[in-house]
């Protein structure tokens, strides 16, 4: 009888599949790594999940924290499953597997009990504990492995007071020069004569103590602005060897103040090649390129390798027999715009032979194999493929294609593993055997399987200039026939960026959308990545106009070929660029209900100043605030210069540490609006920066996304309830309908 009662206590739905809820983000598993055994008989990979906490009274909001553990698969037995390597409330990342395929070195950050990374030692056959064996002051990342498995290759960042010399670049802070103040020499008990009252160096040696302790933080650089604070002392990433049959010695064979970036030893372990900025006097700020350097394995004769003025070449990685490298290259006339193309670098006639140029899309994440090919993932239609090319030149194969995305990847003994990134299941990592064959290797998000998901359609509408604009539809969960549905119109930021069935980060957004009965249409306008530099280019400029009418053209086209559209329900909403975007929208076009801008640019001049990422007013403008015509070109890009238009209810959502846009945009959009009085909302967010929708922390993600569909519902009338939150059906289990928020 129980049981009778429970059921015809159940939602209709209770028995199908349920709708995306708020909660199911923190369900959501991804991978972020993967290495595979030079034999190609197992991969080591990790996985990034959401730990749910209770409150520890029993009342209140749980605690959300993110990990990374690591796992390995037997890629040699089909019905393997996969093992869980390390645990616990931390992150584990950047696998190497030792070249004997018996040892895995991997970094990990613990933020609880250590507040830098160190390199870790895991034994992969026998039993053994994972132990550190790095304990670097400024921490350690980057293992990689010397060819005869007896020492590690890691980075340190150490912050430039503490390096014996002067750099050979200007300090750029007027009439001073490097360490014109006493430095205390390691492990010196000699006290420093620094007094408030003191001659010009006691002073100086008083001023910089306290500068030390960032009271006061003393800028002299021009990339003054980190992710959610302020650069304090500039940091060089040097080289150390851990020699492992030395009771894990570290030696430090860097020690000058050229960054060593991406660092590689030869097959023979006798040479490193690394990532670097020329050799020029110019402080690395200025210098927009870097050039490949070469030196001994013990540090000795570092030199640069290839550097050419019109190119920036970094990622580089020796061919198996050790005669050239594979490097990635681009042109730096163009920063914002140019593809990366790989190319082979042959070291004895130091030939550079171009091996992507003809795929107009940049090549990431080379990847050189024991058989000569090199693998690389490529941005492309709103996905990302895995492609192949010969070290030596020729056609490009395509890999995995499709509506996909794949992420992490890597190859051994011919077998290739990857994540994909698909729409019915938004991450699992797949192999790809030397026959051409694939399968599925994990269920990292198997509870999927039991949600309503909505598929996207893809379509191509012409512009009138004849630039091809690919956009996607996708219609609320469970609409019905006859009835028309609210409708939103997602826009991705970068500009450069690209969305589409392959893109991981908006799976959740636009599938929860669809869960409480909107309807998205998204596309990748001009200046998109993935289509090329010609379509990239195309937004030179010209950042609001043309974009717009493409993303309108998108939406008009879904208006006239889907009948679920209810046009006197339109909303919009973007992040980033795209913040930017729904603002200049808005303040040209009327049709929208309601919209959200999230960490957006409003007003392009003072965004040069108050935003790290200040280099795209050059790169895409031509020019600086402080030029007549240039000035005229930013303000007439600016949203703020039309806030007088901009009537649509307006919900603006920045976060409080966000130095890649600057807060300060979002403060003077909505003072002006409110100024204005018109109906706008203004939500802060604390202790996080730009990444708050991507990977901040969960509470935070799962408060902005409902935030604007709370937002929306206030215009919406929309008569389609919550989503369902439903528990497993079963003996004395209960369903939960989701109220609205």
């Amino acid at each position: 009888m129980r049981y009778f009662i429970a059921f015809l206590g159940l939602s209709v739905l209770a028995f199908g599949k349920q709708p995306i809820t708020g909660g199911d983000v923190l369900k959501i598993r991804n991978v972020t790594s993967v290495a595979v055994a030079s034999d190609g008989s197992f991969a080591i990979y990790g996985v990034q999940s959401i730990q749910v906490d209770p409150p520890a009274d029993g009342k209140g909001e749980p605690a959300y924290h993110y990990r990374t553990n690591l796992w390995r698969i037997d890629l040699n037995n089909a019905s393997a499953k996969p093992e869980q390597l390390t645990f616990g409330d931390r992150s584990d990342s950047s696998p190497a597997i030792s070249p004997d395929n018996r040892l895995l070195a991997f970094v990990r950050t613990d933020d609880a009990a250590k507040p830098k990374p160190q390199v870790w030692l895991l034994p992969l056959r026998g039993p053994g504990e994972a132990q550190a064996i790095t304990k670097l002051e400024n921490g350690a990342a980057v293992p990689v492995w010397r060819p005869d498995g007896k020492a590690l290759l890691v980075t340190s960042a150490i912050p430039i007071s503490k390096l014996e010399g002067k750099p050979h670049f200007d300090l750029e802070s007027p009439a001073r020069d490097w360490f014109d103040w006493d430095r205390p020499a390691p492990g010196s008990k000699t006290e420093i004569d620094a007094r408030p009252d003191g001659d010009r160096r006691a002073l100086r040696n008083w001023l910089a103590r306290n500068a030390s302790k960032d009271n006061p933080t003393v800028i002299d650089r021009i990339n003054f602005l980190g992710e959610q604070d302020l650069v304090h002392e500039m940091e060089i990433s040097e080289l150390y060897t851990i020699d492992l049959a030395q009771e894990n010695k570290a030696t430090a064979i860097t020690k000058d103040f050229y960054n060593h970036v991406g660092a590689q030893y030869a097959p023979d372990g006798l040479t490193i090649v690394y990532m670097s900025t020329p050799a020029v006097v110019d402080h690395p700020d200025r210098v927009r390129r870097t050039a490949v350097w070469s030196m001994g394995a013990d540090g000795s004769n570092p030199h640069t390798l290839l550097d050419r003025k019109d190119y920036t070449f970094s990622s580089p990685r020796f061919t198996a027999d050790g005669s050239a490298l594979v490097v990635s290259g681009n042109q730096t006339d163009q920063p914002a715009y140019r593809q990366a193309h790989l190319a082979r670098f042959d070291l004895s006639d130091q030939k550079l032979t171009w091996l992507t140029e003809k795929w107009d899309s940049p090549a990431r994440a080379g990847k050189v194999s024991a058989d000569g090919s090199v693998l690389f993932a490529t941005p492309w239609h709103g996905g990302e493929p895995l492609l192949r090319v010969s070290a030596k030149g020729g056609e490009i194969a395509k890999l995995v294609e499709g509506p996909t995305g794949v992420g992490a990847f890597d190859e051994g003994g011919g077998r290739i593993v990857y994540a994909l990134i698909s729409v019915p299941d938004p991450n699992e990592l797949y192999v790809r055997e030397k026959n051409g064959k694939v399968r599925q290797l994990t269920e990292l998000n198997a509870w999927v399987k039991d949600k309503e998901i909505a598929i996207p359609e893809e379509h191509w509408v012409t512009r009138p200039d004849g630039m091809k604009v690919q956009y996607w539809v996708m219609n609320p969960t469970h609409a019905e026939a006859g009835k028309r549905y609210p409708w939103v119109v997602d826009m991705h930021g970068g500009p450069s960026a690209m969305w589409g069935p392959g893109e991981f980060s908006m799976w959740w957004e636009f599938q929860l959308f669809n869960a409480w009965g909107y309807g998205v249409v998204y596309a990748n306008p001009r200046g998109s990545g993935g289509y090329g530099y010609d379509f990239q280019r195309a937004n030179y400029r010209d950042w609001g106009k043309s974009p717009m009418n493409d993303v309108l053209a998108a939406l008009e086209e879904t208006e006239k070929n889907n009948a679920y559209v209810d046009k006197d329900r339109l909303f919009l909403t973007g992040g980033s660029y795209a913040g930017y975007l729904t603002a200049w929208m808005i303040g040209h076009d009327q049709r929208f209900k309601a919209a959200s801008a999230q960490r957006g640019v409003y007003d392009l001049s003072t965004f040069y100043g108050e935003a790290n990422a200040w280099s795209l007013v050059p790169e895409e403008f031509g020019g600086y605030p402080w030029d007549p015509e240039v000035r005229k070109v930013l303000d007439e890009e600016s949203p703020i210069t039309y806030v007088t238009n901009i009537h649509t209810p307006f919900l603006i959502i920045h976060g409080s540490q966000d130095f890649r846009t600057g807060f300060a945009q979002s403060e003077m959009l909505f003072r002006s609006l409110k100024q204005l009085g018109r109906p706008v909302e203004y939500v802060r967010y604390p202790a996080i920066g730009h990444e708050l929708t991507r990977s901040g922390p969960p509470l935070q993600r799962m408060d902005h996304m409902l935030r604007i569909i709370e937002f929306f519902e206030r215009y919406a009338k929309n008569d389609r309830p919550a989503p369902m939150e439903q528990k497993e059906v079963g003996a004395g289990a209960t369903t939960t309908a989701g109220a609205r928020q």
